[in-house]
């Protein structure tokens, strides 16, 4: 219902503000992208990057400040509201629906982090279907999700979202992305977990250290040829 749809956007607003991180720190942990973009020739005019998932527009005000012209598209309406009200273009929209709607080759990259984890298999395999028509030949994707290669993370963290479906582990997601179309797909580790660590120098610690507390996210970085 419409009631219950709303309840659940203004649930989710509040829990991003908790559980996500300060706008400052998420546009900390993203500005690593921008040379990606970059290097693709993305978000040049008529060709923009489209943001999937664009929540409180950390990216998009990023990408913005980087002459990077680009958009998003959320399910949630009250991020949606709160990222219009920056300056920001941003459409309150399903995702599948709005790439059906966009023409061939007209989006230069497309990104998303961590919506990935939250789509049912068959809509994740929409999702790289549509994606791939829409990039333009040597536009990118670039989608970043938990990494549950980190045992703190797969048995833990994942699960602080309850609209997390589950855990895809950084090969699967790899090889999902290139059996869909794209190329010279590679994951990024991200974000290795900075307290817990077990400080003695021995090659035990240094294995529990790597896989209780290692890196909390990944990247699957791929392009359309």
């Amino acid at each position: 219902s419409k009631i219950a749809g709303e309840q659940l956007d203004s649930f989710y607003v509040a829990f991003e503000d908790v559980f996500r991180g300060t706008r400052e720190d998420i546009k900390g942990r993203l500005a690593r992208y921008l040379e990606l973009l970059r290097n693709a020739g993305a978000g040049q005019l008529g060709k923009p990057v489209l943001d999937v998932g664009c929540g409180r527009g950390e990216w998009l005000e990023l990408l913005k400040e980087n002459h990077i012209l680009a958009y998003g598209v959320d399910l949630n309406g009250m991020m949606v509201e709160r990222t219009v009200a920056l300056g920001l273009e941003a459409y309150h929209a399903d995702v599948i629906e709005h790439l059906r709607g966009l023409s061939d080759m007209s989006l230069s990259a497309l990104t998303g982090f961590h919506i990935v984890e939250h789509l049912p298999f068959e809509v994740l395999i929409d999702f790289l279907d549509e994606a791939l028509r829409v990039l333009t030949p040597g536009g990118i994707i670039v989608f970043e999700t938990p990494n549950p290669e980190t045992i703190r993370v797969g048995a833990t963290t994942f699960y602080n979202d309850p609209t997390h479906r589950n855990p895809i582990p950084p090969q699967v997601l790899q090889f999902m992305v290139e059996h869909r179309g794209f190329e010279a797909a590679e994951i990024l580790r991200l974000h290795p977990f900075t307290d817990g660590l077990l400080t003695q120098p021995t090659a035990d610690a240094e294995l529990l250290n790597r896989v209780l507390f290692g890196p909390q996210d990944y990247a699957v970085v791929a392009r359309r040829l």
